[in-house]
């Protein structure tokens, strides 16, 4: 039997005359590593959240393509469950490793991803929810497509930290884990038992977790497109300019222009959390003159923050919206247009997540988590980051939302 130790805004303003092609972060633009994956050996099975004996898809070395099923011996040894993370020691055969567990207990399945690393490589697994492939990245870099839902990493350092980012398109929604993986020092059971109060300490460092999210124009200036000017029924067309927030994507906890956006606040040591939904001023010129004509900030009635969840320490599922229309155009019917952002998110103490969501090709987006272990220290994730694809986007029934995809890490 395992051990158990316990371990003390808006639309009319997005209007740009030109617009470039949308991308998301981490979309066919990341530089491929050289090969270094293989067969996954400690898979965690989603359907239960546990390790063990196991039938399933593991990407294979250099293809990375999925092999057929792979039976996995894997014994579950000292379970360390602590306030802020868990983690086991695993073995299959000689071999032993350290796995962090913290998601792997989730009561939706969806979220329950999880590593296992030894010296000299790191195993990840995630849930197989249908997509036809999933994109793997180490520290920013792609290193595996794959339509299995494990892989092993051998492009590892022993005694370091790997950050990695898992993304799939499933029945029309982005999935995305983002786990950080500790390599142990060595694989004898003194250093994996130090590693795992390792993972403890460090999660117990973070004090609360910030999810921003923010859709902007990037362009210095926007203006209403003729074809569009006619139909919009908006107050401002022919003849206008709105200022846009000139700039491009920005890790600034505060400070940025935005035209509509979210922040909330998770606590990990209380059960408090908090909403700021925000919007920006719309701001109206002549367009030949650029005399000042109007502004006006739009509604923050449907932005909304909120924890899905019970407080316990450790996770905790949250859920964000933003629904945010032009003050200066219609606010209901058939010419509603604007800015659309749904997501729902599982956040683990320790840095690790799950973020599942859509939102509207248009204006340009961004979305990140904080990790504050004092009030004025923190640790940085980028989540998202997506150019506008087109302007008819604002409208929902003109373009197929975008999925929300991952970047980067604690």
């Amino acid at each position: 039997m395992p051990q158990a130790v316990a371990l003390t805004v808006l639309p009319l303003a997005l209007f740009a005359g030109t617009a470039s092609a949308g991308t998301a972060s981490g979309a066919g633009t990341a530089s491929v590593a050289a090969s270094t994956s293989s067969k996954a050996v400690f898979v965690l099975d989603a359907d239960s959240g546990v390790f063990g004996t196991t039938s399933s898809k593991s990407a294979t070395a250099s293809s990375n393509s999925s092999s057929a099923s792979v039976k996995n011996q894997v014994t579950a040894g000292t379970t360390y469950i602590g306030e802020a993370a868990d983690s086991q020691i695993l073995t299959a055969g000689e071999q032993r490793v350290i796995a962090d567990i913290t998601l792997a207990s989730s009561p939706n399945k969806a979220e329950r991803a999880a590593w296992a690393a030894s010296s000299k490589f790191v195993d990840l697994s995630w849930p197989d929810l249908g997509a036809s492939s999933y994109t793997v990245y180490r520290n920013g870099v792609k290193i595996a497509d794959t339509a299995a839902h494990s892989l092993r990493d051998t492009g590892v350092t022993a005694g370091s930290q790997a950050e990695y980012k898992i993304f799939g398109v499933a029945d029309g929604l982005g999935h995305t884990w983002g786990l950080t993986a500790t390599v142990p020092k060595n694989d004898s059971p003194e250093t994996l038992a130090a590693t795992a109060s390792q993972i403890e300490t460090k999660a117990k460092k973070y004090t609360k977790t910030v999810v921003t999210w923010r859709s902007f124009i990037r362009q210095k200036w926007a203006t209403v497109p003729k074809k569009l000017g006619s139909v919009s029924g908006c107050k401002y067309t022919t003849g206008y300019k709105y200022a846009g927030d000139n700039r491009g994507f920005s890790k600034a906890v505060s400070g940025t222009s935005f035209r509509a956006g979210v922040r909330g606040v998770v606590y990990w040591t209380k059960s408090q959390y908090e909403l700021y939904p925000q919007t920006g001023w719309t701001k109206v010129y002549n367009a030949k003159t650029g005399k000042f004509v109007e502004k006006r900030k739009a509604s923050t009635k449907k932005i909304d923050f909120r924890t899905m969840t019970r407080f316990d320490g450790k996770t905790r599922a949250v859920r964000g919206t933003i629904e945010a229309t032009d003050p200066f155009c219609p606010k209901t019917g058939v010419k509603r247009a604007g800015i659309g952002v749904t997501y729902d998110a599982r956040l683990a103490r320790n840095g690790d997540f799950y973020v599942s969501g859509k939102y509207r090709k248009a204006p340009d987006h961004e979305m990140y988590l904080f990790g504050y272990t004092s009030n004025t220290k923190h640790s940085t994730k980028v989540v998202h980051q997506s150019k506008m694809s087109n302007l008819l986007c604002l409208s929902q029934p003109m373009c197929e939302r975008g999925t929300i995809g991952n970047s980067g890490g604690y």
